[in-house]
């Protein structure tokens, strides 16, 4: 008895094959945009961390600033109908504590909502009437009160404009932009990023963010613990 043949079956086609979608062209727009972030986060970057450092008390000259004349500036306040101290900018004599710096046009500017070392002082030259007070200079002439809590304060916020400076640079090399349907997306964008450039911009990202948590982390503990003591405050 012969088993009846197997009817032929159809060739099997070739899977057809997925097509990459293409990424966007980089968006004029966003490579402005990212030039501008990118020079915006650069000068807030060198003010925030040299602030800082010299906050900090480990750089700079240590002296006292006799005070000449304050200007308070005022801002409306939401629970009272009375005009609040914003900010107070005192001008003066700065001497350094050995002597070798004398600048006879310092003036340092101290916000009341700053730092609590910083708004004492506020406190001090307006409603004490203090003649004097225990600064740190810069070599441009910068004049900071030593404050471990400032220091850390714009030490976060130098790690911030670091991300921001980051995401900028990234638009500014792929032309990519916040605004969706315009130029390459964030993901498409990592795409375009040069290999050369790629690792650096990644470790830009990770030292940015690694440090605003560590910052953030130990700005906390300041404040649960104790402020830190500085050996110039």
């Amino acid at each position: 008895m012969q088993t009846p043949a197997a009817s032929p079956q159809p060739p099997a086609e070739p899977p057809t094959a997925v097509k990459a979608t293409p990424v966007p062209a980089p968006a004029l727009i966003g490579r402005i945009f990212g030039i501008v972030l990118v020079v915006l986060t650069l000068g807030g970057m060198y003010w925030t961390f040299t602030t800082s450092v010299l906050s900090s008390g480990y750089v700079g000259s240590h002296g006292d600033l006799s005070i000449g004349q304050c200007k308070v500036t005022y801002g409306s306040s939401k629970r009272s109908t009375e005009r609040a101290p914003v900010s107070v900018n005192c001008h003066g004599v700065f001497r350094s504590s050995d002597g070798s710096v004398v600048d006879k046009s310092a003036q340092i500017h101290l916000s009341f909502g700053g730092a609590n070392v910083e708004s004492d002082a506020a406190e001090k030259v307006t409603t004490e009437k203090a003649d004097k007070l225990a600064v740190n200079r810069s070599a441009d002439g910068t004049l900071a009160i030593t404050s471990a809590e400032s220091a850390v304060n714009y030490l976060c916020g130098g790690f911030f404009f670091m991300l921001f400076f980051a995401y900028g640079a990234k638009c500014a090399l792929t032309g990519s932009f916040p605004k969706k349907g315009i130029g390459p997306s964030a993901s498409e964008a990592d795409q375009l990023l040069p290999k050369s450039l790629k690792a650096t911009w990644e470790w830009v990202f990770v030292i940015a963010g690694l440090g605003l948590v560590l910052a953030v982390l130990f700005r906390i503990g300041m404040a649960v613990f104790g402020l830190a003591t500085l050996p110039f405050q």
